[in-house]
Parts: structure tokens; C-alpha cells; sequence
């Protein structure tokens, strides 16, 4: 038995639902039209290889190879690759992320410049919880080892090596740490401007939101080719 990838295929207009006049789905013809299409990819495949419909979605979002979001019938979302839910990204990026794509996938991309305003506002507004903005690292090496790295120019200073120097704490390779980045007089390297999430006092609030914003904009322009393309009118085909 040989494990292989799904193929997503985009049915027949005929398979697709219909909205009929008291606003109700109809799939008429439907299971038969996936029927057929199911029987005509068997005849292209080789023998003994079977083909099975497993699911039919509503949308496809494909971003690179491996790298995907489905929308199921119920509205829900299927979000495949690290591309997509990268570890990362700060939870207001990645819910930012799943939201902007779902809107293109329910064919609304002119609704992003909302949504994205939307972000900004509650960042600015302190309305989120610290667990939105902080970012979690597993520290990879030893605290002597991060040293000696950074002596010899092998890499460059990380907030959550920083912050364990500091805490007087043993952490060791494995050992995860929370934090935020913290607004400053001056701007700094987000190193130096890291702050633990343990510390955080919702009563004085002083997370950089600039420095959030900032991260949000560079979401919105990373993808801003693909909601772009979503949002170009669709060409007509002529009859000829």
C-alpha cells in the first residue's frame, strides 16, 4: 500500500450548490455529476489505482505547494502547511492570517481593509490580552552556548535568550519563554525592548503598539499580491 498526497479537483458547475428562491442550497443532479466525474478520472488512472471522493468543499485557498485552507460546507476552515499557522507569528497575526483568508475564500476581499483597521484599532485601544501580542521561543541551546555564540559573531542576540540571562533562572535547551515587546523612549532592537509576559500589568499597559501595528501592515503586504488577485474583476468569456 502506497501512502499519497489528495488531489483537489474543481467539479462541474452542475456539482456546485444553487440557491433557489427561498434561499435554500439545492444540489440538484449533484451526486450524480460526482458519480460520473469519479468513474471518468478511474478510466485515466492505471489499473488497480481506485479513486474516492472523500469530501466536497466550498473553497480552496492555495497559497504554495502543501500549503493550503479549505472551506468546509458549514463554514468552518481547514488550514494546512506551516506557511499558514506558523509558530512564528504572534496569535493576533495568525487569527489575522485565518480570517483574511476565509473572507477571500467567501469571495468578500474588499472586506480585508476592514478587517485589518479593525486589528489595528484594538491593538491601539488595549483590548486584547497579553497572550494575543505575546510570542513563545523554545530556546535551542544552553545559555553558556548562546554566549559563546554570540562572542564569536555566530549569530545575533534573541529576545528570549536575553531575557533568560537575565532572570537569574536556570533554563535549559527546551525551556519555552513568553514575551512582548515593551514601548521605549527611543527605538531600540526588539531584543532590548523584550519583556516577560509573566510581568505584564494590565492596569499599566505598555506594550509598543507601533511596533504591532507594524507586524500587522507587514502580514497585510506579504499577501497583499494574493488578495489582490482576488479582488481583480473576473474575465468574461466570449461566445465565439
Amino acid at each position: 500500500e502506497v501512502d499519497t498526497d489528495g488531489i483537489y479537483f474543481v467539479p462541474p458547475v452542475d456539482a456546485t450548490p444553487r440557491r433557489v428562491g427561498n434561499g435554500k442550497e439545492t444540489r440538484r443532479g449533484a451526486a450524480s455529476t460526482i458519480d460520473e466525474l469519479q468513474k471518468a478520472l478511474a478510466k485515466e488512472l492505471p489499473p488497480g489505482i481506485d479513486v474516492e471522493i472523500d469530501e466536497q468543499f466550498d473553497a480552496m485557498f492555495s497559497y504554495k505547494a502543501k500549503n493550503y485552507a479549505l472551506l468546509t460546507k458549514d463554514g468552518d476552515m481547514i488550514i494546512k502547511g506551516g506557511a499558514l499557522k506558523s509558530r512564528g507569528l504572534e496569535k493576533f497575526q495568525r487569527v489575522f492570517l485565518e480570517e483574511m483568508i476565509k473572507l477571500i475564500m467567501e469571495g468578500k476581499p474588499e472586506a480585508i481593509a476592514d478587517l485589518r483597521n479593525g486589528f489595528e484599532r484594538k491593538i491601539r485601544n488595549g483590548e486584547w490580552n497579553i497572550d494575543m501580542l505575546m510570542k513563545t521561543d523554545t530556546l535551542q541551546d544552553s545559555l553558556d552556548k548562546y554566549r559563546s555564540k554570540i562572542a564569536g559573531s555566530a549569530r545575533n542576540r534573541a529576545a528570549a535568550y536575553e531575557l533568560a540571562l537575565v532572570s537569574g533562572r536556570s533554563y535549559k535547551p527546551g525551556d519555552q519563554i513568553s514575551y512582548y515587546i515593551k514601548a521605549t523612549p527611543k527605538k531600540v532592537p526588539a531584543y532590548e525592548a523584550a519583556k516577560l509576559a509573566s510581568d505584564f500589568d494590565t492596569q499599566n499597559r505598555d506594550e509598543n503598539v507601533d511596533y504591532y501595528v507594524a507586524k500587522l501592515d507587514e502580514l497585510v503586504k506579504k499577501f497583499s499580491g494574493l488578495t489582490e488577485a482576488a479582488s481583480a474583476p473576473k474575465q468574461e468569456s466570449l461566445a465565439l
